[in-house]
């Protein structure tokens, strides 16, 4: 959160008279877990009464609401080795954002933390859960008719509808925001200052806040921003772009990270990742034409797929690409909301559907819940190794692998291949064959036998199942283990 004048915003939480189940008045208090519990409250009482941030304020005498200053500094709080904000940010989940803002009036120094709430679910610290009983501090779990009702508030409330900064202005608007670019690629013709105003308004990418200005939302900066930076909400969550000069991260080559908001930096962002893909020129039909190693459709529509799923309530983390010479991986933070064994086939789940639609409306990325099977698509087209999906420590890592021959894959690649094309096979309402295994492992009939075997590992993994229990070899179909 930006604060543009500290000591007005002090000034209306002390005209509040009282402490709130979303605001805290201390004089000093240098503990790092009792301010951590009181983090993990005011969040999650700021979310149960719609608040947009709860306050922790430093400097005021609790009983009387006299402001007396404080001692505190919280900025240079060290615990351990690490920094204050830095400890506390590792120990809330999810990690949402926290800012300091300090300040001195009348020769006395105040400290706020300002704290957002969770979005999508209670604010944890250490694992548990607290919350603001009127004014005491009371873990979660000892109100289940609070608890409950936060997760229904969270199931209402995005980030993406969220403020990212309040009060601006229609020239500020119009400074700080791509919209000739955004109102092109959304098929929307020219319009006037005011007509651009009241069409991001119709839109909800801004709110009109009935004092002479306008609130933008999270959903707006992460679009079409000039600089994301400018946006404390989503600074850390632009793309980077990380090249390597060997199959390690040894030596990197180029590290490269975006401003522009995802609408108006995909298609650049996109372009630079397939310069650095290794590619030769292919005449089609008299055409000299690039050929990627790797298809341009399946870093697109994965790219889109770790913008779109992130995990934006993680203010510490964003999209990152790594290149290497023979594999690129796609790392988005938070863990999927749908099992990766089932990318292919599960419905769509996805954290951010307001982003997802907006980037689909401007062009950026295919109908919902397609992505991942047009990425498959292209890449058994090309008769390269399946794809891996993990989740590592929180985050999403998808890796997507240069021209591999069928020798040089190991059984883990093989075995994976065949469950994604009896997948892919399955969605498309056919089974999977020795015969389709060939093809798409790009091997002759001979080869029969090699396939063969790799049929009899998926099976012995339990990856997949004989379509019929009874069924003979030559005329053998399986399924995906699941179907």
């Amino acid at each position: 959160m930006n604060v543009h004048d500290p000591l007005k915003l002090l000034e209306y939480l002390l005209s509040l008279g009282r402490e709130t189940e979303w605001l805290e008045f201390k004089r000093n208090n240098a503990d790092p877990d009792n301010i951590g519990r009181y983090a993990s409250a005011l969040a999650n009482s700021a979310m149960l009464v719609g608040e947009e941030h709860g306050y922790l304020v430093f400097g005021i005498e609790d009983v009387t609401i006299e402001p007396v200053g404080t001692e505190l500094r919280l900025r240079q709080l060290k615990v351990g080795n690490d920094t204050f904000l830095y400890w506390l940010s590792r120990r809330l989940e999810p990690h949402i954002t926290v800012d300091i803002c300090e300040f001195d009036n009348d020769g006395k120094h105040f400290e706020i933390l300002i704290i957002q709430p969770g979005f999508q679910q209670p604010v944890r610290f250490n694992g548990q859960a607290f919350v603001r009983v009127d004014t005491s501090l009371q873990p979660l779990n000892q109100y289940p008719d609070r608890e409950r009702s936060i997760w229904a508030a969270a199931s209402r409330f995005t980030f993406e509808e969220a403020v990212a900064k309040p009060n601006l202005s229609t020239q500020q608007i119009l400074k700080d925001f791509e919209h000739t670019s955004l109102f092109e690629a959304l098929g929307l013709g020219a319009r006037s200052p005011a007509g651009i105003v009241a069409t991001l308004e119709s839109e909800q990418l801004i709110k009109n806040n009935r004092q002479g200005g306008y609130d933008v939302t999270n959903l707006f900066a992460l679009v079409a921003a000039s600089d994301l930076n400018e946006w404390s909400t989503v600074a850390n969550k632009a793309p980077r772009v990380v090249t390597y000069k060997g199959s390690s991260k040894i030596t990197a080559e180029a590290d490269v990270t975006g401003s522009f908001g995802y609408g108006i930096a995909f298609p650049k962002m996109l372009a630079y990742i397939m310069d650095r893909v290794e590619q030769s020129e292919k005449i089609i039909h008299g055409v000299r034409r690039k050929q990627f190693a790797i298809p341009e459709i399946a870093v697109r529509e994965l790219l889109a797929n770790a913008l779109i799923h992130q995990d934006m309530t993680n203010s510490n983390d964003g999209p990152l690409v790594e290149i290497y010479p023979d594999r690129i991986k796609i790392i988005n933070p938070g863990t999927p909301l749908v099992d990766p064994d089932r990318f292919i086939d599960s419905p769509p789940k996805s954290r951010n559907k307001r982003l997802g639609a907006l980037l689909r409306r401007m062009g950026l990325c295919e109908e919902r819940g397609s992505g991942v099977d047009r990425a498959l698509a292209a890449i058994e087209d090309a008769i390269l190794p399946a794809p891996l999906f993990q989740v590592v420590e929180g985050f999403t890592v998808v890796t997507v692998y240069g021209a591999k021959a069928f020798a040089d894959l190991s059984r883990e690649d093989r075995v994976r291949a065949c469950y994604q094309h009896a997948c892919v096979e399955f969605e498309a309402g056919r089974q999977m064959s020795n015969s389709s295994l060939r093809k798409r492992f790009g091997l002759t009939d001979r080869q029969y036998p090699q396939v063969s075997n790799v049929i009899k590992e998926a099976l012995e993994s339990g990856r997949i199942r004989p379509l019929n229990d009874n069924q003979g070899n030559r005329y053998a179909r399986y399924l995906p283990y699941w179907a």
